[in-house]
């Protein structure tokens, strides 16, 4: 089989992110790709994806037919353990994880057809407030069912623990204080945060990247969760970056959105409430601009106030 070549966007987030890392990965796709497509008989069926940030994304059918995505990451720490999630939801309510290989961290996986992304799924009839009212109550009863007891595999990566985040985080708020003293106040707050969200009394599989982009629409379920980058931690931790992304970019926010999320996971809302605000300082701690601090710094108030 021949190459079909990385998408440009692909090629130059991999170069500009990763530097002399990311250009040994675009070296190897080639040689990565036609070895794994002969090993797996695997054979094309269309272009290479366009949307993945760092990742190789191509549509191929197996040897009897089955549709199937080949997905190549550049693998960090935020994405090395996706195929342990997927290997222990089986399916259930995720892509399946059809092979993998732990030399490259290559997935072979169920292309979920048609795709559709829950963020741009209609609801015909209905307003728009309540549809994104759906859109919620569909995401986050999926985030619930995914949540689950690690399963532990030789070859398999272990997902880093939100103990290990939470010492992360702490460390870098308070050298990002230093020099961000503007949003200082924010920071220590997040210091704070950190040590209160720690020692949870239960822990499973949760996932740091819960966004509505992340759920398409497919056939064997009406929805499938792709690209999960997990994390051992408690059920609250996958209201974090979900309620952060949605009071920021969503017309619907405040306390129907914090309970909304707290209700679908089944999850304790304070502690909802702090990882929401904790995924908030991290953003503000990363933040490239005073605008952009400034932006995120008003989600953090509006979350704290829900």
């Amino acid at each position: 089989m021949s190459f079909a070549p990385i998408p440009a966007p692909v090629r130059q987030r991999a170069l500009d992110w990763h530097g002399d890392r990311g250009g040994d990965w675009v070296a190897a796709l080639p040689g990565t790709v036609t070895g794994l497509a002969a090993a797996w008989d695997l054979h094309p069926a269309g272009a290479p994806f366009a949307g993945g940030t760092t990742a190789y994304v191509l549509p191929l059918d197996r040897a009897d037919g089955t549709p199937a995505v080949l997905k190549i990451d550049l693998r960090d720490s935020d994405n090395r353990a996706e195929p342990t999630a997927l290997r222990a939801y089986d399916g259930d309510g995720a892509v399946r994880l059809l092979e993998y290989d732990p030399d490259s961290g290559a997935m072979l996986l169920e292309r979920a057809r048609p795709g559709t992304a829950l963020l741009d799924h209609e609801f015909p009839g209905v307003s728009e407030r309540h549809a994104v009212r759906e859109r919620f109550a569909i995401a986050c009863d999926l985030f619930r069912r995914l949540w689950r007891a690690p399963v532990p595999a030789a070859d398999y990566p272990e997902p880093p623990s939100a103990d290990d985040l939470l010492k992360g985080w702490a460390e870098h708020f308070d050298t990002a204080a230093g020099q961000s003293p503007d949003v200082a106040k924010e920071l220590a707050l997040g210091v704070e945060l950190c040590d209160a969200l720690a020692d949870a009394d239960e822990i499973g599989i949760a996932n740091r990247d819960n966004h509505l982009s992340n759920v398409v629409t497919a056939v064997r379920e009406p929805w499938l969760l792709i690209d999960p980058k997990p994390v051992l931690a408690e059920r609250a931790f996958d209201g974090g970056y979900f309620l952060f992304k949605q009071q920021f970019h969503c017309p619907l926010g405040g306390t129907e959105l914090l309970h909304a999320v707290a209700d679908g996971l089944g999850a304790d809302l304070e502690r909802v409430r702090a990882w929401a605000m904790l995924t908030t300082v991290a953003q503000i701690a990363d933040a490239g601009s005073a605008a952009d601090r400034e932006a995120y710094t008003s989600v953090l108030r509006a979350i704290e106030r829900a």
